[in-house]
């Protein structure tokens, strides 16, 4: 079975919305083993919408549409599809007589734009729409001898997860598909080419498997497929997750919904152990990404923002003298700001950050993405130098993953 996703909506082909419902809609095929081979966005024009259906019946099995079913001029999903698939549509005065108690229980009158959402597809299915006022749609029709469904839902993620629940997930099951299970390993601190050219004889051994690699922010997602029963796909799962970490190590960081910060949060959980921050370049940042793990109070003590150099002697007891002869962009002070956090908290680990994130300040000595990160302990302190490329916002996130990661492997590699 092809399937796919048609988001309609002029304003999702702009800059400020986003389409979230055709992940949501994705993610559902895949738990039902129904790959996704399709996924476009149409404007509210009803010959773009047409010529998009006419295309996807050719060869698509099942086509799940959001977005156009509400009472204005510019909603023509339904026009469009009618159009598509040579179907008439009726007003349905039971569907018209819902509209109009849902605006007397707010006290308010129907406009009369509102019939147009009583507009029904005779001879197919007319899906009820608990949570808002347009209903949604399944029709099933023929298409050059062939079975097409398409499922027709409205824009609202609201409305839509509802109708998903009650109608779209029991069509689903019904389906029999076997289920398609995935596994995302994340790796950190290697550039996505480098990552694909370790993985050379891993492909090789699968070859024809569904293997994607994907970069995202401050991380490299390797993303594993597997068909059939869960406990069949989970042990190939984890069997080739073991086999990339063989090959990665310590690189590896987490899986699936894993982010940095959750990790470090577990292990300094599970080791009882607290962590302050110094920060000069990232303003914070590091700070924040700590706390936004849920239940952080247990493990992290407090930070500093020591933007100044009078903040890093008064708040961090940095030594003046080590400023002047080295300057607050050094390792010198990175290994200061860590130790002087780590003592004005009293907890097991600190770690300081300074750096020039630009798109100023930079020097020939010291240019723009020069940053110093170190993690002190009672092992000790460790640091690390890194020129970080790209604008000032990415050389901050940048900088607190690397320092992120420096805790995480202190903390996997102390005994």
């Amino acid at each position: 079975m092809r399937s796919a996703v048609v988001a309609v909506g002029s304003e999702l082909l702009g800059t400020e919305r986003l389409d979230t419902n055709s992940l949501v809609l994705t993610k559902l095929l895949e738990e039902y083993g129904l790959g996704l081979d399709r996924k476009s966005v149409v404007p509210d024009s009803r010959p773009a919408i047409v010529r998009e259906l006419q295309y996807l019946l050719e060869d698509h099995d099942l086509i799940l549409m959001t977005g156009g079913l509400g009472p204005t001029e510019d909603d023509l999903t339904k026009d469009a599809l009618a159009e598509a698939v040579g179907v008439q549509m009726e007003l349905d005065p039971g569907v018209l007589a819902l509209i109009e108690h849902r605006f007397q229980k707010r006290g308010m009158r129907m406009p009369k734009t509102n019939e147009r959402q009583a507009m029904i597809f005779p001879g197919h299915r007319t899906i009820p729409n608990d949570r808002g006022s347009a209903p949604g749609f399944h029709l099933t029709v023929k298409h050059n001898g062939k079975q097409r469904d398409i499922w027709i839902f409205p824009g609202v993620p609201y409305e839509l997860e509802g109708m998903i629940q009650a109608e779209l997930e029991p069509w689903l099951k019904e389906q029999k598909r076997q289920s398609r299970h995935r596994r995302v390993v994340k790796v950190t601190g290697m550039s996505e080419s480098g990552v694909d050219e370790r993985l050379k004889p891993f492909y090789d051994k699968y070859t024809g498997e569904p293997i994607t690699i994907l970069a995202s922010r401050g991380e490299i997602q390797i993303h594993l497929i597997a068909d059939g029963p869960i406990e069949v796909a989970s042990e190939k799962l984890m069997r080739m997750e073991q086999e990339l970490r063989a090959i990665f190590s310590e690189k590896i960081f987490g899986v699936d919904s894993d982010d940095m910060e959750s990790v470090v949060g577990r292990l300094l959980s599970s080791r009882q152990e607290t962590v302050a921050t110094a920060e000069s370049c990232t303003g914070g940042l590091l700070s924040s990404r700590i706390t936004d793990v849920s239940g952080s109070s247990a493990y992290f003590l407090g930070g500093v923002v020591s933007y100044s150099r009078e903040s890093k002697l008064y708040m961090l007891g940095v030594d003046p003298a080590i400023i002047d002869k080295h300057g607050e962009v050094s390792e010198q002070v990175a290994r200061e700001m860590a130790n002087g956090a780590r003592r004005r908290f009293s907890t097991t680990y600190g770690i300081g950050i300074t750096g020039i994130a630009g798109p100023t300040g930079g020097s020939e000595a010291k240019p723009v993405g020069t940053v110093h990160i170190a993690v002190a302990s009672h092992r000790g302190i460790e640091h690390a130098r890194h020129q970080l490329g790209g604008p000032r916002e990415m050389i901050k996130f940048w900088s607190t993953q690397i320092a992120l990661d420096m805790l995480r492997r202190q903390m996997t590699t102390a005994s």
